[in-house]
C-alpha cells in the first residue's frame, strides 16, 4: 500500500486507454439501447408541452370572452334593473286588476245571493202571518160561533146533518 502523500506516477497513455475505451464503450450501448425511449420520451413530452400551452391558450381567450361579456353585463345592470322594476310593477299592476276584478265578481254574487236570501224570507215572513191570520181570523170566528149559537140552533144542525146524511145513502 502508498502512503498518502506518496507521490505517484504519472498516467501514460496506455494507462488512460482502457477506461476511455470502457467509457466509449458504455455510451455507446447507451445510445444504441436507450436512443428509441429517450426520443419517444422527448416527443412524448414536447407533444404533452404543446397541449398545455394550446389548452392555456383556450383558456386564455374563453376568460377574455367570459371578461368581456361579465364587463357588458355589469355595464347593462342599471338597464336590466330598470326593465325587471318595470316589469314587476307592470305585473303587480295585472295583478291588482285581475284580484279587484274577482273582488267584485264575488261581492256582486253575494249580493245576488243577499238579495235573493232576503226575497225567500219575505215571501216565508209574509205566507207566515197570512197563516197566522188565517189561524186567528178561524179561532176568533169559532168563538164568535160558539157565543151565538143557541141550543135550538144546535138541534137544528143535528137534524138537518142527519137528514143530508140519510138522503145520500
Amino acid at each position: 500500500m502508498t502512503e498518502h502523500g506518496a507521490h505517484h506516477p504519472a498516467p501514460t497513455p496506455a494507462d488512460l486507454l482502457w477506461p476511455a475505451l470502457n467509457f466509449i464503450l458504455f455510451v455507446g450501448l447507451l445510445v444504441y439501447f436507450l436512443r428509441a425511449p429517450i426520443i419517444e420520451y422527448f416527443r412524448a413530452r414536447v407533444a404533452r408541452l404543446r397541449e398545455a400551452l394550446q389548452a392555456g391558450a383556450r383558456a386564455l381567450a374563453e376568460a377574455a370572452a367570459l371578461r368581456a361579456e361579465l364587463t357588458r353585463d355589469i355595464e347593462s345592470l342599471p338597464a336590466t334593473c330598470a326593465r325587471l322594476r318595470a316589469d314587476m310593477h307592470a305585473l303587480a299592476e295585472t295583478e291588482r286588476d285581475h284580484l279587484i276584478a274577482l273582488g267584485r265578481r264575488a261581492a256582486d254574487r253575494i249580493r245576488a245571493d243577499a238579495r235573493l236570501l232576503a226575497e225567500h224570507e219575505f215571501a216565508a215572513a209574509r205566507q207566515a202571518l197570512r197563516a197566522e191570520a188565517i189561524e186567528e181570523a178561524v179561532r176568533e170566528a169559532t168563538a164568535l160561533i160558539r157565543r151565538a149559537l143557541r141550543p135550538e140552533d144546535h138541534d137544528r144542525f143535528v137534524r138537518d146533518f142527519v137528514v143530508g146524511v140519510g138522503a145520500e145513502s
